[in-house]
């Protein structure tokens, strides 16, 4: 009996050096350990974010302007985060503006678009073009009758030939700035020129 209880002190001793033995390699060995902690604090963040309460839908144009905000502000959406390289332009109907959309919570009308165009000084726009507020005309139709004529509505010797009604979030570099209602936008080729874009600033100052 007493042989078979000091085999098991052995046996527990060879465990517990063991354990020891690994937890030295691990601390030892900084990358294995930097990612065994990468791996619990990534747990930790996904509980984090799982506890949060969903986003309510933004559904109006001022509710989804400062959805957007707050994505560039407060840190909702990471793709809006920072300085970039250069102009940094999404809308709706991207793939950008559908992920943005998703983790956003932005439901937009049937008819409407947004555009979001954020400057290499930081300085950040969001537009709103209503249907309702331009006459019923759809952007799906501007954009479509835009692209079969630019130059009905932009060129570079006369600049924009027609403006539309819009909403817009104006801010600055640190989130300074206001919600505008029922202002002019203009309708013209977007900066890295692949497409349209609408915006409060006239397109030869963009």
């Amino acid at each position: 009996m007493g042989r078979q209880k000091g085999q098991g002190i052995v046996e527990y001793a060879l465990i517990l050096a063991f354990v020891v033995g690994i937890g030295g390699v691990l601390f030892a060995n900084g990358n294995l350990a930097d990612s065994i902690r990468s791996v619990f604090s990534n747990v930790n963040t996904l509980i984090e974010e799982a506890s949060k309460p969903p986003l309510a839908a933004a559904t109006t144009a001022k509710d989804i302007i400062e959805r957007l905000r707050q994505g560039r502000y407060d840190g909702l959406a990471d793709e809006l985060q920072g300085k970039p390289s250069k102009t940094l332009e999404i809308t709706s109907d991207s793939e950008k503006g559908q992920e943005l959309a998703k983790k956003l919570n932005i439901k937009t009308k049937p008819g409407d678009a947004w555009f979001v165009r954020v400057t290499t000084h930081g300085h950040t726009v969001f537009t709103y073009y209503s249907a309702d507020a331009n006459g019923g005309q759809t952007y799906g139709e501007l954009k479509e009758m835009y692209n079969s004529n630019p130059s009905n509505y932009y060129t570079k010797d006369k600049g924009n030939a027609h403006s539309v009604k819009i909403d817009e979030g104006n801010y600055n570099g640190t989130g300074s700035g206001r919600y505008y209602s029922n202002v002019p936008g203009y309708v013209g080729p977007s900066p890295d020129g692949n497409g349209m874009i609408i915006d409060p600033t006239p397109t030869n100052k963009l």
